[in-house]
C-alpha cells in the first residue's frame, strides 16, 4: 500500500516512508507522540486541586454507571416515582414483634463491625425500615453494605461514592434533594434501599439488579459477592420482605 502524493512530490511506499523516518515505523511514532502527549499533561493532572480531580473522578463514575444503566432515559413520570421513593420514612414509635426479633439478632452480628451500640441499633432499625417499604430482604441490604462499606457509615471511595451503601452523589441531583447527607445512617440505607428496588423493578432478575448498582451489568462478580456475604447474616425474622 503507497500513501498518496504530497504537494506534487511521488506516493511513497511503506519501506521508503520507514527509511525517511530513521528506521521507524510510523505507528510507532505516533505511539510515541501519544505517550509524550500523555507525559505532558500528567503532570498538570497531579498538581490539580483536590475538588477538581474529584470531580473527574466522578464525571467518570458517572459516565460509567449511565453506560450500564442508561440513567437519563427515565421518562418525567418515573422520575416523579422515584423521588416518591427517596421520601424520608419518620422514625416509628415503637417495634413490631418481627423487627424486635430481627433487630436483636442482627445487632449482635454486626457488633464485630460496629463498636458503638447505639450506632448499630440504628444501622439494624434502618435497614429493616427500608427493606420493608421496598419489598427487599433485609440480609441483602446488609450483604450490600458488608461489601461496600464494611459498616463503616462514614466511608468515601476513590470516586466519590458515600457512606454504607456507597450511594454516588449524582443520584441527589437526579432524584433526591441537594441538602441530602449521604453519610448519614438513615438517608444512606434510604438511597440505597431505593436504588436496588428501581433495578429490581428496571430488570427482574436480582442479579442484575446489584450488576447495575455497582455499574457493571452484564458481569456476575459482584452479585456472587453480594451473596456470599449475606450468608453472614442469618436473622429469624419472618418478615417476609424477599424482593
Amino acid at each position: 500500500m503507497r500513501l498518496e502524493a504530497i504537494d506534487g512530490e511521488q506516493p511513497l511506499n511503506a519501506a521508503e516512508l520507514r527509511l525517511r523516518l530513521g528506521g521507524k515505523s510510523p505507528k510507532a511514532l505516533l505511539a510515541g507522540v501519544l505517550v509524550l502527549g500523555f507525559l505532558v499533561t500528567l503532570p498538570f493532572f497531579l498538581s490539580s486541586n483536590p475538588e477538581d480531580k474529584q470531580r473527574l473522578t466522578q464525571n467518570t463514575a458517572r459516565s460509567m454507571v449511565e453506560q450500564n444503566v442508561a440513567l437519563l432515559d427515565f421518562k418525567p413520570e418515573e422520575k416523579a416515582e422515584l423521588k416518591k421513593m427517596l421520601a424520608p420514612e419518620p422514625v416509628p414509635n415503637k417495634m413490631d414483634f418481627d423487627q424486635v426479633v430481627w433487630t436483636k439478632d442482627i445487632v449482635h452480628t454486626i457488633r464485630p463491625w460496629v463498636s458503638d451500640q447505639a450506632e448499630a441499633d440504628m444501622i439494624a432499625r434502618w435497614v429493616y425500615i427500608y427493606s420493608v417499604r421496598f419489598n427487599l430482604n433485609p440480609e441483602l441490604i446488609l450483604g450490600v453494605i458488608a461489601v461496600e462499606s464494611q459498616f463503616d457509615h462514614f466511608a468515601l471511595s476513590s470516586v466519590g461514592a458515600r457512606g454504607l451503601m456507597q450511594v454516588m452523589p449524582f443520584w441527589k441531583d437526579e432524584l433526591g434533594m441537594p441538602t441530602d447527607n449521604l453519610l448519614e445512617i438513615e438517608t444512606n440505607i434510604r438511597y440505597g434501599c431505593a436504588i436496588i428496588r428501581l433495578y429490581l423493578d428496571r430488570y427482574k432478575r436480582l442479579d442484575k439488579a446489584l450488576a447495575a448498582y455497582n455499574g457493571s451489568l452484564g458481569r456476575n462478580k459482584y452479585p456472587n459477592k453480594i451473596f456470599s456475604a449475606m450468608k453472614q447474616f442469618k436473622a429469624t425474622s419472618g418478615s417476609g420482605t424477599n424482593g
